[in-house]
């Protein structure tokens, strides 16, 4: 089993981490929910140095049961999808080499799933919904489904937006928390904002490295809860897909 090797990290790396944390938190000042900054607070992410993902594991398993498992690259959706089941969170342990907050709206490292991510995983109606995800996945086993429940996360959990308590849209998806550029486009196209409806967004394709046509926008974590209900409820749809979108998915 992969895990991360902590003391191979440089101190490049390190500075790396520092200026890349900086300069989205001050970013995000504004146009990220409480929750997030709760979840920072209880998962101790800090800017002046790298996680220790030994060290966030004793707190995620303390918090929420969940488990992260450092990976030393990213995995294909059906493995991500797996482990989501067992309530274990792949975390790219690689670090990107210059502390560039605009390197592709997808971009997979550690900043990306440590920062953009693993503090929403303190949201309950977060780690329950991918948990259901993750079982559904395993249940089904058709490469079809697995696209579209890998589709499902992507558009929420990695470009969706939600409304705070306010009634403000705020940021969500950790391609967007992750990324400065990819963060000012989605809140600038407000023409590009949907409501939560489980026929389109499971309609929506998910592009890698491509900005969204559409911007899912939750209007609670309700809606989370809703829409994995109704799957569960409903079954997952199985669509043709082609060959080689199963190849990836796979």
């Amino acid at each position: 089993m992969y895990q991360q090797q902590y003391h191979q990290y440089t101190i490049q790396q390190q500075q790396t981490w520092n200026i890349l944390y900086t300069k989205r938190a001050e970013a995000l000042s504004a146009t990220v929910s409480a929750p997030f900054w709760a979840g920072i607070d209880a998962l101790e992410l800090k800017a002046y140095f790298i996680p220790d993902l030994q060290k966030i594991n004793f707190l995620l398993k303390r918090l929420m049961g969940w488990e992260v498992v450092a990976v030393e690259e990213a995995l294909r959706p059906r493995q991500v999808l797996a482990r989501w089941a067992q309530k274990k969170l792949p975390v790219v342990a690689n670090l990107r080499e210059k502390p560039d907050i605009n390197s592709g709206s997808s971009t997979t490292d550690l900043f990306h799933n440590a920062f953009g991510f693993l503090p929403w995983m303190l949201q309950p109606e977060v780690a329950d919904f991918m948990q259901r995800v993750g079982q559904l996945s395993v249940q089904v086993k058709d490469p079809a489904a697995t696209e579209l429940l890998w589709r499902l996360a992507q558009h929420l959990l990695g470009n969706g937006l939600i409304r705070d308590g306010e009634g403000k849209v705020t940021l969500l998806g950790a391609n967007l928390v992750a990324n400065g550029q990819a963060a000012a486009e989605a809140l600038r196209r407000e023409n590009a904002w949907h409501p939560i409806v489980l026929e389109e967004i499971l309609g929506q394709p998910f592009k890698e490295e491509e900005s969204p046509e559409v911007y899912f926008v939750l209007e609670g974590w309700e809606d989370l809860t809703r829409l994995i209900d109704q799957l569960e409820k409903e079954g997952v749809p199985l669509v043709e897909i082609p060959a080689q979108w199963q190849a990836l998915v796979g």
